[in-house]
């Protein structure tokens, strides 16, 4: 895996091309988001879960670094999420607001494409942003 295949992935989520992001992992994919509770094991559990979430209009991702190599790696991102009106966010009304995060994406990789993925996230921060936490 390369800095390169990582960039566009992350990108995918910009775009909001959920079809395509989904061609990035195997069919037995699983996903993992401790702060979430989520865990979910192939492919279209894990396109449920991000049709109802990342691929929402509400989420952009950047790339920051890149440290691994053909079986995998680690990923640091930059994430704001940009709520629209009507919306919760860990059970708390975040409607109208906006954050900006640092989180990290744990890659196992096969063939060229994710098989595992765990995420974490600086919830706090994102939290503090929405107005939940002084």
């Amino acid at each position: 895996m390369s800095e390169t295949f990582v960039r566009q992935w992350l990108e995918t989520y910009n775009s909001g091309n959920l079809d395509r992001c989904m061609e990035c992992y195997t069919d037995d994919v699983e996903f993992e988001d401790p702060i979430f509770g989520e865990h979910v094991r192939g492919k279209a559990s894990l396109r449920k879960a991000f049709a109802a979430f990342f691929f929402s209009g509400v989420t952009t991702l950047r790339f920051r670094t890149w440290s691994g190599g053909p079986e995998g790696g680690a990923v640091e991102w930059e994430w704001t999420a940009d709520w629209g009106p009507d919306r919760t966010f860990l059970g708390f009304d975040v409607s109208n607001t906006t954050f900006t995060t640092r989180g990290v994406s744990v890659l196992q990789l096969h063939e060229g494409r994710i098989r595992s993925q765990t995420d974490y996230w600086d919830v706090r921060n994102a939290l503090r942003q929405v107005g939940v936490l002084k």
